[in-house]
């Protein structure tokens, strides 16, 4: 996302994730977007991982690349 009006529009659409690392530059400007986020049930990761796997738990696994090689191990 690059602003908190693309945010805002996604936040509700269930395909949402939002990732905010506690020590980036200024973190207290992240706290109504989290505050936003937690309110519509989006996961909200402090890691770029948590973020990642956060995202792609939300892909159905038959459009998941990652989960497609997990049935395959």
């Amino acid at each position: 996302m690059t602003t908190n009006v693309e945010f805002g529009l996604d936040v509700s659409t269930g395909r949402a994730v939002l990732g905010c690392p506690p020590d980036c530059p200024n973190p207290e400007r992240n706290r109504y977007v989290i505050h936003v986020a937690r309110r519509h049930g989006v996961p909200v990761c402090t890691t770029l991982t948590g973020t990642v796997a956060a995202a792609l738990a939300l892909v159905p696994a038959e459009d998941n690349p990652v989960a497609e090689q997990e049935l395959l191990r």
